[in-house]
């Protein structure tokens, strides 16, 4: 008898890892994209958390002590939201309001350094004035859309 349930235990626990390889190749590469490109931008932002697909960064934290990324602090803030699929990294938001220069295009090369070849970077709000299409014409093999 416990030979037939080790059989049978063996058996379906190589099923399900069978399934779940087949299912999510993809998962597993946006994820360690996720983790690739969280660990790069901890050389910008002091906090720096990822919850699914989404990577939150700031150098302030919230009330709930998550990286504060909206533009209306009061407080001086650098912060970054994006979000990452099977075939693109979409920027929600890039703030700086520290003045300081350069920091912006520091962040998009820290992510156009790991993206897969087949990537696009999807830009979701562009209100910059200009600043999108230095970055696009800088990097002319990335795929960029603005939404």
């Amino acid at each position: 008898m416990n030979v037939i349930k080790n059989w049978n235990h063996f058996n379906s626990l190589k099923s399900i890892k069978s399934n779940i390889e087949d299912i999510h190749p993809v998962f597993e590469s946006d994820h360690s994209l996720t983790n690739t490109l969280s660990e790069q931008l901890k050389d910008l932002f002091e906090y720096v958390t990822v919850k699914g697909n989404t990577i939150l960064c700031s150098n302030i934290l919230d009330r709930g002590g998550n990286p504060y990324v909206r533009t209306d602090s009061k407080r001086s803030c650098k912060a970054l939201m994006i979000k990452i699929d099977s075939k693109s990294v979409e920027i929600k938001s890039i703030v700086n309001t520290t003045g300081e220069k350069g920091f912006a295009t520091s962040v998009v090369d820290k992510i156009v350094q790991v993206l897969p070849d087949n990537f696009e970077v999807v830009i979701s709000q562009d209100v910059s004035g200009g600043f999108w299409d230095k970055i696009i014409s800088k990097y002319p093999n990335i795929k960029f859309e603005k939404s």
